[in-house]
């Protein structure tokens, strides 16, 4: 009887089951998200001789929250990756989890102001 108890209890361990086994989506998300906000970092700073530097604050603004949501998708992929992987939690998944927040926050930041 006590076999059958511990291959009972053993069996119901829980695990997540496999998820994201490639990780192109999220490294694409990454990658476009932060060219979206470099592009909006570019026309906030950019000189006014420059390339498109006459350009509203509706543009810089609307690239940063759209660079923003792209990279919390991104990051937030990315982790849930990381710790399907692994099986528990590690310093990347957690890392990514807390960018994908920063980029998050930074995207309503910038829709605030944006609404403002």
């Amino acid at each position: 009887m006590s076999q059958l108890l511990e291959k009972q209890s053993a069996e119901t361990e829980q695990r997540l089951p496999r998820l994201f086994r490639n990780r192109t989506v999220d490294y694409t998300l990454l990658v476009i998200g932060a060219l979206v906000a470099a592009f909006g970092a570019y026309v906030y700073f950019a000189s006014a001789g420059w390339i498109l530097a006459d350009l509203s604050e509706v543009w810089y603004l609307s690239s940063w929250i759209a660079g923003g949501a792209l990279l919390t998708a991104g990051f937030g992929m990315l982790g849930a990756s990381v710790r399907d992987q692994s099986g528990h939690w590690t310093a990347g998944a957690v890392v990514s989890f807390v960018l994908g927040a920063l980029s998050l926050a930074g995207a309503v930041t910038a829709a605030v102001l944006l609404i403002i």
